[in-house]
């Protein structure tokens, strides 16, 4: 994201302008200590680490919508807003089987019209929760040399690190779904009441 090095460039271009309005340089900041060695970072942690902003957005934004508009739909044959979470929560399963993780047994066996199968806001809630922390846990420990592993992908070869960036994809997808849904009923996504995004 550039978001945080463009707020550090503008504070630092703050407060260089008064010392160049006066005509001198600005002062130089003491030598800094060696910066510590930054944690070592992996496909799977970044990619964790992304489905988890993703969750805690699209989590947040089902807590916020009003449990009488779980029906709703744009139009016929459209998914409804608990369609679409739904949607959501059964697509870790199903990306996780392609990339091999066991799937809790009770939730294997509800899969199949998963996405139809409540309006109970909570229980929605809850689907969608325990479906990206165990997506998230699964991804998160899965061996390097798996990522490079090709599995068949509707009908061509893909790497799981394809799977994997493909479920990002997805969960993502269906987050900016939901924001369109929530905006149509007047529901301001949660983290940007400050910022009007």
């Amino acid at each position: 994201m550039t978001f945080p090095r463009n707020v550090v460039l503008a504070g630092c271009l703050a407060l260089s302008l008064p010392a160049f309005s006066q005509g001198t340089p600005p002062a130089q900041p003491p030598a800094a200590a060696p910066a510590a060695p930054a944690a070592t970072s992996t496909f799977q942690s970044d990619t964790a680490g992304v489905l988890a902003h993703v969750q805690d957005q699209m989590v947040s934004l089902e807590k916020a919508m009003p449990a009488n508009k779980f029906s709703w739909r744009p139009g016929k044959g459209v998914r409804s807003v608990a369609e679409v979470y739904l949607h959501a929560a059964g697509s870790g399963y199903f990306f996780g089987k392609m990339l091999g993780f066991e799937i809790p047994a009770d939730i294997a066996a509800q899969l199949k019209g998963f996405e139809k199968s409540t309006t109970d806001k909570a229980k929605i809630g809850k689907a969608l929760t325990d479906s990206f922390a165990w997506f998230i846990s699964q991804l998160q420990s899965m061996p390097d040399a798996e990522l490079n592993k090709t599995v068949d992908f509707f009908g061509r070869p893909a790497t799981k690190r394809v799977i994997a960036l493909t479920a990002v994809s997805h969960y993502s997808e269906h987050l900016g779904q939901s924001i369109a849904y929530a905006r149509s009923n007047g529901v301001v996504p949660p983290w940007s009441k400050n910022d009007k995004s």
